[in-house]
């Protein structure tokens, strides 16, 4: 979900599956319902047209014989069978149970057969008891699953069960019962539940592929937008120039604000630092000169360092005090010259100087500011190592790791960290002001990185830089 593409997708896809879900649902519902009660109706009229033909006399259920023809052709007309159970009707009696007419046996007197007495082994009887005067479908399956006929249902043996209950005194109480196969229904049913997963599919894939005409429209102008911030960062361009979507303008125009806003502040302070520079070339040039004058080289090379030093700390007041777009540097040809000039400072202490950068390993800060950075800490490893000083960088996401090892005395148990606060120092015993730490922290934190004092794996100090890249 890191993604806004990604949640995009899911969203409406969890939204519009749910709609789809909710309005199948009640689709189905609605549909199952009123197919239901179409049977009812149906069955309903059918059932009371059948009790137009049907008298009870003694017992016994008999049919007018000179309304035989009309019977016939009623039966034949509502498909009544008497090879085909998937639409029946039988007449039962409440205080036996016993069927007194089938209409598989429409002019028989069944209720004298042996199977009256058997009935679960001839009809496909239900487990119904519907007071006088009442009526009701609903779908069941059969009392015993060995009643006659029960194979033929394609694979169903589930039907639409009408039942009304009626008396003929002082006989009793009967009910009648019509059963069709819900094979149709269930179906039906099927169909219902086919499409609305059909149109989840189809919602599924339309909602995809409206993602991706969406990303192509709204996620592409960030994109753009982030390629110039990165073309701004590396130095190829100036300001956001492409024209972009209403919600991106503001940004846009806030980001160009502080572009400008940073620009007019570093030529201020470069201003400011080049009338500093200006008010001490004068005296630091009388010094230089006196001491031509006097052969004095101690005094020149001081004045000389001074002057450096001034060149230099008024630069890295420019960039990296006040610079928020400082593009990447190559860490390795850095690593490469201190070593060369390192082994020529110590070319009397014999130790082992190891390199492990590669070249694609690059941080956001300048040359000058690495060369001060990783010269004060080199620089510190060379002279209290004992036999081997290692430089390693990896990279970790947006971070590069530069691991500086060697297997000196290491830094001290309690509280290390004050060693980057100036003009503390582990060793008082050498020489220095004890602000190279310091100094090399401050230049880090100015980039957005951090330094942390550690145990290196040879048993002496590890300083680990984290610089962002």
């Amino acid at each position: 979900m890191n993604s806004l593409r990604s949640r995009q997708f899911l969203s409406a896809l969890a939204i519009i599956g749910l709609g789809v879900l909710l309005l199948g649902g009640l689709l189905y519902y609605v549909t199952q319902h009123k197919m239901i009660e179409d049977e009812k109706t149906s069955l309903s009229k059918t059932g009371l047209e059948l009790m137009r033909f049907i008298d009870l006399k003694d017992q016994k259920i008999i049919i007018d014989p000179q309304a035989k023809n009309e019977f016939l052709a009623f039966l034949l007309k509502n498909k009544f069978s008497k090879l085909d159970s998937n639409k029946f009707a039988y007449i039962q009696q409440n205080s036996t149970n016993n069927i007194v007419w089938h209409s598989q046996y429409p002019f028989e007197d069944i209720s004298a057969k042996r199977f009256a007495k058997d009935k679960r082994n001839v009809f496909t009887t239900f487990l119904l008891d519907m007071p006088n005067n009442v009526e009701g479908v609903d779908i069941l399956s059969p009392e015993d699953a060995q009643g006659r006929n029960t194979e033929k249902l394609d694979g169903t043996n589930n039907y639409i069960v009408f039942a009304r209950g009626f008396s003929y005194k002082p006989q009793g109480d009967y009910q009648l019962i019509l059963a069709k196969s819900a094979a149709s229904l269930e179906k039906s049913r099927d169909e219902i539940l086919k499409n609305i997963f059909l149109l989840f599919v189809i919602t599924s894939i339309l909602v995809l592929i409206s993602q991706l005409v969406s990303s192509y429209l709204v996620i592409t102008p960030i994109k753009q937008f982030e390629q110039e911030i990165k073309e701004i960062e590396s130095g190829d361009k100036q300001l956001i120039s492409k024209r972009y979507p209403a919600e991106l303008s503001a940004v846009k125009s806030a980001v160009n604000a502080l572009i400008n806003a940073e620009k007019g502040q570093k030529q201020r302070y470069r201003d400011a630092l080049d009338d500093l520079a200006h008010s001490l070339k004068t005296p630091l040039s009388v010094l230089q000169n006196v001491a031509e004058k006097d052969h004095d080289k101690t005094v020149s090379t001081q004045v000389q360092r001074m002057d450096d030093i001034i060149a230099y700390q008024l630069r890295r007041a420019v960039v990296s005090e006040h610079g928020i777009i400082i593009k990447q540097e190559a860490v390795r040809p850095v690593m490469y010259r201190l070593k060369n000039s390192l082994l020529k400072v110590y070319h009397t202490k014999p130790f082992e100087y190891v390199i492990n950068v590669d070249d694609v390993a690059k941080c956001r800060m300048t040359e000058d500011d690495m060369m001060e950075v990783f010269g004060n800490l080199i620089n510190n490893a060379c002279r209290f190592c004992e036999k081997i000083v290692e430089i390693t960088a990896t990279q970790n996401g947006d971070t590069l790791i530069i691991d500086i090892d060697d297997d000196g005395m290491g830094f001290p148990d309690k509280n290390p960290a004050d060693l980057l606060q100036r003009g503390i120092r582990a060793d008082s015993q050498s020489e220095g002001q004890g602000i190279g730490l310091a100094v090399s922290t401050e230049i880090v934190e100015a980039v957005g990185g951090k330094i942390e004092l550690l145990i290196s794996p040879y048993i002496g100090a590890r300083v680990r830089l984290h610089l962002p890249t």
